[in-house]
């Protein structure tokens, strides 16, 4: 039996759903992190970029896709083609720079050359040193296995078994991305906000459904007036009461309604429910949401899609939030994740509102987010714990809610409505599970179907 083989026959001890309870090891394992490498990252549909990013013939940007890093290109004919960075003569990177415009790409080691499909089409010292005897039709670039996109987010996959990206992203999936989509025009603001952390990806994945950490952990942010104080009542913004008195709004409480929508493959949705968020924010700062009354909105959507106020997540590593912000957390070690921020605006909205919302997005997530400081010492100790000689014994829980997860089908989702709990972060691990088992696609879709309960 081999070691990958060990590992996979102890994946239900090692994450058990049932209990609650997660095995350490998962986090800092480098056994566990090659397996995800292989059969997540190596398998899985990854986003890439934007399509405003590449509008031009041969604008191009660099991905990760696993250990891989691809050039995702705009070809001449308008088309998109996502290409490994590596020279098929000795592998050095045909592309150091991250984003930019380019004719061709040219490999600095010996000078091989490939146009913006890939295709070589230039060998120095053809005739000299190789007596025109090399065929450049056999060594192009390596090409994703398949390419697609929804709405302008571009997403690939190295495998060509793979179900298509409508399929794979379901309805929930599309929900998420809609959460960005139906704001209108959106484009990428050019800059995208790049920093290390030393801490496991699953983590900060983990992180994206918790809404019980707040009240502790963004306390400075509070103070600050960032996010919702953990006093009873809020100021409304000046506004006023039908009798005339102040507005008080309330804050977010860990017996919020919620709701939680679970998906094919490992997706979700988690939350306070579209009107748990907005109570929270003063009136005079509820124009923000004023996207989801479009009625192209309404209809992406749909009845549940529009009773959602939470996080969505694609897995395994694609989180949007409700600022028009989108996330990578890009494994890089079993203990060290790369975490790319992609901040997005409306073409059609006033040089001043977009101001203001940059500077939102900014202060609020990536390296210089109050949350996102925060959160990465959380994500650091965290991973750090998971490293010591009895630390790493205890079992990490997620019992909240445990077994009182009731799924509700309706619209072509699955949701479960409950106080804040932890119903996203298990089903995750169900399915990150799932996925190191490497079924078939078949299978694993079946096997990450929602039933009845959670």
């Amino acid at each position: 039996m081999t070691a990958t083989n060990g590992i996979v026959d102890k994946l239900d001890e090692l994450v058990n759903t049932d209990t609650g309870e997660l095995d350490r090891r998962i986090f800092s394992d480098e056994e566990i992190f090659d397996l995800e490498m292989e059969r997540i990252f190596g398998r899985a549909w990854l986003f890439l970029c934007h399509e405003s990013q590449i509008p031009k013939r041969g604008d191009f940007f660099e991905a990760p896709m696993g250990r891989d890093n691809v050039l995702v290109v705009r070809q001449r004919d308008g088309g998109i083609k996502a290409l490994v960075n590596t020279c098929t003569h000795r592998g050095n990177a045909v592309c150091r720079a991250e984003e930019g415009n380019v004719r061709n790409f040219m490999c600095t080691y010996h000078g091989w050359t490939f146009d913006l499909a890939g295709e070589l089409v230039g060998v120095p010292g053809m005739k000299e040193f190789y007596n025109d005897e090399l065929d450049k039709s056999k060594y192009p670039l390596r090409k994703v296995a398949q390419l697609d996109t929804y709405k302008g987010f571009v997403f690939a996959t190295m495998d060509p078994e793979a179900p298509p990206l409508a399929e794979f992203l379901g309805r929930t999936g599309r929900i998420g991305l809609d959460q960005i989509a139906e704001r209108g025009d959106v484009e990428v603001v050019p800059g995208i906000q790049k920093f290390v952390l030393n801490t496991n990806w699953k983590f900060p994945v983990d992180n994206t459904f918790d809404y019980y950490h707040p009240q502790i952990t963004h306390i400075s942010a509070q103070a600050v007036g960032m996010i919702p104080s953990a006093a009873d009542n809020i100021d409304g913004g000046g506004a006023k009461t039908p009798e005339g008195k102040d507005l008080a709004v309330q804050r977010l409480r860990t017996d919020t309604e919620s709701v939680v929508m679970l998906a094919e493959y490992g997706h979700a949705i988690s939350g306070p429910t579209f009107e748990a968020l907005v109570s929270v924010v003063p009136p005079s700062s509820r124009g923000v949401f004023a996207w989801r009354e479009r009625p192209e909105a309404i209809a992406a959507l749909g009845p549940v899609g529009q009773m959602v106020g939470g996080h969505p997540h694609i897995f395994p590593n694609t989180w949007i939030t409700v600022g028009a912000q989108l996330s990578l957390r890009v494994p890089r070690s079993a203990t060290v994740t790369e975490v790319w921020w992609f901040n997005f605006r409306n073409r059609d909205d006033t040089p001043e509102n977009q101001r203001a919302q940059l500077q939102r997005q900014i202060h609020m997530f990536g390296p210089a987010g109050f949350l996102e400081q925060e959160d990465g010492e959380n994500w650091s100790q965290s991973t750090l714990q998971t490293l010591g000689g009895v630390a790493r014994d205890i079992p990490q829980l997620l019992k909240m809610g445990l077994g009182r997860g009731k799924i509700i089908h309706e619209d072509g989702v699955a949701r479960i409505e409950a106080p804040v709990n932890e119903h996203a972060q298990l089903w995750t691990y169900l399915a990150w599970k799932e996925w190191l088992k490497r079924p078939s696609w078949e299978q694993l879709r079946d096997n990450t179907t929602p039933g009845e309960h959670l």
